[in-house]
């Protein structure tokens, strides 16, 4: 398996969902699937800099459904892919507009193989820095 592959489209593809997910057009069911991307004892840091788990990061999420207008949109940007051991270090940016506003962040997230997850990797570890205003 390439996790370098498996991660980069994990980000891309999870982003989608967030997408999906925000704007209401998929299915609670969704939820199950996209929960199974997230290791149990992945650690999350926001921009603020509080930190909170996966059991957090999906309650957050479910409680999220349809909260966004049909204009939301996430880009998101690679920046940077690295291997360390077996383990693979996405560094990528994201770029939200909400409402015609638009917000950016850049992320590191940390990602390990699990054959059961939906692109074969799980987040770990993800950490979010707010960017300047585009």
């Amino acid at each position: 398996m390439d996790i370098l592959a498996a991660a980069r489209a994990e980000v891309i593809n999870r982003h989608a969902f967030f997408v999906g997910w925000f704007t209401g057009k998929l299915p609670e069911s969704a939820m199950e699937d996209s929960a199974r991307a997230f290791a149990t004892d992945m650690q999350m840091i926001v921009p603020d800099g509080q930190m909170i788990g996966a059991a957090e990061v999906v309650t957050m999420l479910r409680s999220a459904r349809s909260k966004r207008g049909p204009d939301f949109a996430i880009r998101v940007e690679m920046r940077e892919a690295r291997l360390l051991g077996d383990a693979a270090l996405i560094v990528y940016d994201e770029h939200q507009v909400i409402e015609g506003a638009k917000t950016a962040r850049r992320s590191s997230a940390l990602f390990t193989a699990d054959p059961a997850a939906p692109e074969g990797v799980v987040w770990r570890h993800l950490q979010e820095t707010w960017l300047p205003n585009e």
